[in-house]
């Protein structure tokens, strides 16, 4: 028998390959232990962040409406009530300064376009493509529009999602103009029976998307479409405008 096929010289190889396999299985253990643990405390941290980042939304929002409060408070005091006491010490004094008639038409326009702002009319009957329409026509003498809509008539769009999407459009409109002194707008609308996809786009100033968020326009934004369980993508560039991507699932019709 040759001397590597001895009993003792089986065993001691034997044994050599059950320490190398019992190493390596304590080793692929460790490994394993430690990745699982690195995970759980990533995963730890993202909860944190997410939670962190709900509750800065939460506050964002009750701020929001209260500045809506402040802003509707202000209307009714100084375009609304203002006008109406003119109106009453005019008639009360009978004074010729003042067009009654002319004022009150003033007043009515006023309480209608804060009528408007606080529940959009006909928000049901409304399709999307006719919000969008209405929004920008006012803004083409001094802007170009660029618009592409496609919408099946037949496509019921729910009322809250609607409203949202008002809301997002109002908000994108008015950073465009006021902060990002855009001189060209973009919106595309689709709409099929499973997701709208909208997006709007400008050529403004731009802005570091990597830092966080400052004003609440932007906060505001993206609470809206946390609301509406919507996937968003924002870019900007310096100079080179900003695009507003989202996708928001439809319920089954």
């Amino acid at each position: 028998m040759a001397e590597w096929q001895t009993i003792e010289t089986v065993a001691f190889w034997i044994t050599i390959a059950f320490l190398i396999i019992l190493c390596l299985g304590i080793a692929i253990v460790f490994f394993v232990r430690v990745h699982l643990k690195r995970m759980l405390i990533a995963q730890e941290k993202l909860n944190v962040e997410k939670l962190i980042h709900q509750e800065e939304l939460l506050r964002t929002s009750v701020t929001i409406q209260e500045r809506e409060r402040k802003r509707i408070a202000s209307d009714l005091h100084d375009a609304l009530i203002g006008k109406l006491n003119i109106l009453s010490l005019a008639m009360a004094s009978k004074t010729d300064t003042v067009n009654p008639e002319k004022m009150l038409k003033e007043s009515i326009a006023t309480a209608r376009r804060i009528s408007h702002d606080l529940s959009p009319p006909l928000l049901e009957e409304t399709s999307l493509t006719e919000w969008i329409n209405e929004m920008t026509t006012p803004l083409r003498g001094t802007y170009t529009i660029e618009l592409s809509t496609r919408q099946d008539p037949k496509i019921k769009v729910p009322k809250n999602i609607k409203l949202q999407l008002i809301r997002i459009l109002q908000e994108c409109i008015n950073n465009s103009i006021k902060h990002a002194n855009a001189s060209i707008l973009s919106f595309s609308l689709r709409c099929t029976k499973k997701y709208i996809a909208l997006q709007i786009k400008d050529n403004g100033k731009g802005f570091n998307t990597k830092k966080p968020f400052q004003g609440l326009g932007l906060k505001n934004l993206e609470l809206r479409i946390q609301l509406l369980k919507g996937n968003y993508r924002l870019k900007s560039t310096i100079h080179k405008g900003t695009e507003l991507f989202m996708l928001i699932k439809l319920p089954k019709q």
